[in-house]
């Protein structure tokens, strides 16, 4: 990716969050969100009695994106999307993890939950399914456990979607962050360290998601918050010039258009496209 052209500017400070916002070419792109899509009835998400795959019925007319690790709730367990997709009109059995490992009973049906998993959860998933191939459910198990330890979070099922919920209060500075004209994206540090970033197609779709993401990112830093240290490991160059060097290799997808996966020392990356347009890029810490 050595053609990528992307411009990082000045840093905003959310207490121990530190977002550098992203900017690059505008496209657009007839997409329509999973949140947006659902609310008006566009999109139904039906269990398939498998813990790694559900159905997607979508009927409207655009595009359908999905975020990695955009979270699910209901039917027999909350899960969360294993990747990125552009999904046409029809059904189609999707990828997914389990995001609640004791419960395995309710209805058929699934809703958004509002959140996106946290990066050290997407990292995992990331991870685990560019090199082994499949994403690892008993890593990302274990990391929400250990998070729910780690700050205090009491949950009969070990419900990621509880991690949030608890810490609402504390989440909610994070939703301060104002973006600036042109911005497609960010990248985002803690007092300790490079957390991870995202780049979309367009000013109007990176704010669709930024909510999202500054809650996401803000679990993390609240847990950071509870440690000492104020030299992240990485800083916003090397980031993208780890981007630019990546050597990405070509994945399945579960619709329409091209995903590519890297693996690096330091960071796993991840990149969606539509007719050449970069949809989403992530690159998180590993």
């Amino acid at each position: 990716m050595e053609d990528f052209d992307i411009k990082i500017g000045k840093p905003s400070y959310l207490s121990n969050l530190i977002i550098y916002p992203a900017f690059g070419d505008e496209n657009s792109l007839a997409l329509v969100t999973l949140e947006e899509s659902h609310n008006r009835g566009g999109t139904r998400i039906l269990e398939t009695g498998v813990v790694e795959e559900l159905e997607i019925d979508h009927s409207d007319g655009d595009l359908l994106f999905i975020h990695e690790g955009e979270e699910i709730i209901g039917a027999r367990q909350n899960r969360i999307f294993a990747t990125s997709m552009i999904l046409p009109m029809g059904r189609k059995r999707v990828p997914v993890l389990c995001a609640e490992e004791g419960r395995w009973k309710g209805g058929q049906e699934l809703a958004p939950s509002g959140y996106i998993a946290y990066p050290r959860v997407r990292s995992i998933i990331s991870r685990t399914i560019t090199i082994k191939k499949k994403p690892s459910q008993n890593e990302v198990w274990r990391e929400i456990k250990r998070k729910q330890t780690t700050m205090r979070v009491s949950s009969k099922t070990r419900a990621m979607t509880e991690s949030f919920s608890a810490k609402e209060e504390e989440l909610s500075f994070y939703r301060e962050y104002f973006p600036e004209r042109e911005q497609i994206g960010f990248l985002a540090f803690t007092n300790l360290r490079f957390l991870g970033g995202e780049l979309f197609f367009s000013t109007d779709f990176f704010q669709k998601f930024l909510n999202k993401l500054l809650v996401s990112y803000g679990l993390d830093a609240l847990e950071d918050r509870m440690r000492e240290g104020e030299k992240p490991q990485s800083r916003p160059e090397e980031v993208i010039e780890a981007v630019r060097k990546a050597r990405l290799r070509e994945a399945e997808t579960y619709g329409v258009g091209e995903e590519m996966r890297g693996v690096t020392k330091k960071f796993v990356l991840r990149l969606l496209l539509l007719t050449g347009v970069i949809v989403h890029l992530s690159v998180l810490s590993r």
